[in-house]
């Protein structure tokens, strides 16, 4: 123990001269005596005595003493070094991904993880606190905080995203956020290296919670007819150190569609076959075992027609027609007027508007007077569309102005949009905003390509939302009368209600297989981990950079909070000698 202001110790003086006064206090006591020479004897006796028996032994004196002792230490400040968190501005982040589920002793990863920053907020000492949750998008939760309450309730509330937690994104807000005082960075997750970390110059420390357990993940599912029957294919890995037990199983709607017994060697794949299922929306597998991490035990699969027919509406260039053709897809020429709701497939149609669309999977070749004459390159981005398809020898002379709405642009020219693509009353469309009789590209071999890559992606969003990653937001066109969706889980339950006209959707953070349900239309999604959530690897904790925070900061605080409760005990002892003194008691 070290003691700030020792030199208070000269007030011991004092507690001396209180001893003095009571060695040198008269004390009389009343005795009945018979005659002056006893008197004479008994003072004699008292004088003889011993200077320590002179001292008054009452209870006055002793609480007195002490309490002149305790307000002596209180002023000297009594002290001891203590370790304390490095830095003065400390930025804690954590990972809410899907693989911090995984167990870890009692409870998962990520609960262990917001035991320990508890920990460490506990041991703050008047220093600011920056909270950031990672993810795609990282989330900052606190800035520069310095209330202990506000910053045990920030993390007591976090919860898991599943998403990809994206570290890179995190450390690079992190160090944004730093200031010119000591900053500390302290990263809670489970697989972080110091790859990841590479060219970071402030202090990290890097708290890897975990351990390596048991797990089989469902690596991929999908299925599709042969012949009379829908088939599928599913993949397992088995990525612990011992052969593993489990049954594989589908089901659509709660109804149990296949079930099999399955082993898996240790580190080993296995390709399980599914012979025949029974034709449904959707399919859902799903593995059974003792599994350490289950959020990769299950996958969505959507069934959908292999050839839907191509309906065109009017009058449709024949370039496209007779390309549609060359891929052996029946081509069917109707109207507007006699479309019918049950009429599924794929529909081609040219207008000037989104105005009196079927509600049907689309391709749109847009037409208008006003045309704008195209100077500029053409440039493409890497999509599905434009797969093997050769870009930059189209020429296209003119193309029209981009229609309204939430289009995701393939194609363009500078600034112009060319070929887009999106959703329109909750179905699928491509939109093509040039006259290809103004382009050579129908008589280019990557033409019917881009036919039969937009006629695959149009078919496999037939009747399926898409897949989403958790929490995953995306604006959606639909028409005003469908625009309240209420999401339903696997279980028919009710989550939550979207209004499109007025927000974006968003997919649930839990995977898993969902319905969106609009004027008693219902519309599968799924939302599913990303493929590095499907490795629960764990990484040792280190820290980086640790001399630097060292020279600029001390490692350890000093904790002299003991004076209060001396000055506090003082107080109580000098209150209880009033109320002995206030009474007349004497020892």
């Amino acid at each position: 123990m070290i003691f700030l202001f020792p030199w208070f110790f000269l007030l011991s003086f004092f507690i001396a001269a209180v001893i003095l006064f009571y060695f040198f206090r008269k004390h009389y006591d009343e005795r009945k005596i018979s005659s002056n020479l006893l008197w004479e004897q008994v003072l004699n006796e008292w004088q003889a005595s011993p200077w320590l028996k002179k001292l008054q032994q009452n209870l006055l004196f002793w609480l007195q003493i002490l309490a002149l002792l305790l307000l002596m230490f209180a002023l000297v400040r009594p002290f001891w070094m203590q370790n304390v968190l490095k830095g003065e501005h400390l930025i804690f982040i954590i990972d809410p991904s899907a693989s911090m589920s995984a167990e870890c002793e009692d409870s998962t990863r990520f609960t262990q993880a917001k035991e320990e920053l508890l920990g460490l907020a506990g041991k703050l000492n008047g220093q600011e606190v920056t909270l950031i949750k990672a993810g795609v998008k990282p989330e900052i939760l606190l800035s520069k905080e310095t209330d202990e309450r506000k910053i045990k309730k920030s993390i007591n509330g976090l919860e898991l995203s599943y998403d990809h937690e994206e570290m890179e994104k995190s450390v690079n807000l992190a160090v944004s956020l730093s200031t010119g005082k000591d900053t500390s960075i302290h990263i809670f997750s489970d697989s972080v290296n110091k790859k990841v970390l590479s060219g970071v110059e402030q202090y990290i420390e890097v708290h890897n919670i975990g351990e390596e357990t048991t797990n089989v993940s469902l690596l991929s599912f999908g299925v599709a007819p042969v012949g009379n029957q829908i088939s599928g294919v599913a993949v397992l890995e088995n990525q612990s150190q011992k052969k593993i037990e489990l049954t594989f199983q589908i089901h659509s709607e709660k109804e149990l569609l296949f079930e099999q017994q399955v082993t898996v060697n240790a580190g080993e794949q296995l390709v399980q076959q599914i012979p025949a299922l029974p034709e449904k929306p959707y399919y859902e597998a799903s593995i059974n075992a003792e599994d350490g991490y289950e959020v990769d035990n299950r996958l969505t699969s959507i069934f959908t027609e292999a050839n839907p027919t191509i309906y065109t509406i009017g009058d449709v260039n024949p370039f496209a027609v007779k390309g549609f053709q060359t891929l052996g897809v029946e081509v069917v020429q109707t109207d507007a007027k006699n479309i019918d709701p049950s009429m599924n497939g794929i529909f081609i149609t040219e207008a000037g508007s989104l105005k009196e669309l079927p509600e049907q999977p689309l391709i749109l070749f847009h037409s208008s007077k006003d045309k704008i004459k195209l100077n500029e390159p053409v440039t493409a981005k890497n999509d599905s569309l434009l797969q093997y398809v050769d870009y930059e020898k189209i020429y296209i002379g003119s193309a029209f102005k981009a229609l309204d709405g939430d289009w995701e642009t393939v194609l363009k020219s500078g600034q112009l949009p060319l070929i887009q693509k999106g959703k329109q009353n909750g179905q699928p469309m491509i939109v093509v905003n040039f006259d290809l009789t103004d382009s050579d590209w129908p008589l280019q071999p990557g033409f019917p390509i881009f036919l039969y890559n937009s006629y695959q992606w149009l078919s496999q969003q037939t009747d399926f939302l898409g897949y989403f990653g958790p929490g995953e937001e995306k604006s959606l066109n639909v028409s005003e009368g469908a625009s309240l969706w209420a999401i339903y889980d696997g279980e028919d339950e009710n989550l939550y209600t979207l209004d499109l006209q007025k927000e974006s959707f968003k997919a649930p953070y839990l995977p898993g297989t969902y319905q969106a349900v609009a004027n008693d239309k219902i519309t599968y999604f799924s939302v599913l981990i990303d493929e590095r959530e499907k490795h629960p690897t764990v990484e040792p904790s280190f820290k980086m950079n640790e001399l630097k925070i060292q020279e600029n900061g001390e490692t350890k605080s000093r904790n002299d909070q003991l004076w209060f409760w001396l000055a506090l005990i003082a107080l109580v002892f000098i209150i209880i000698e009033w109320e002995v003194y206030r009474r007349g008691f004497r020892g």
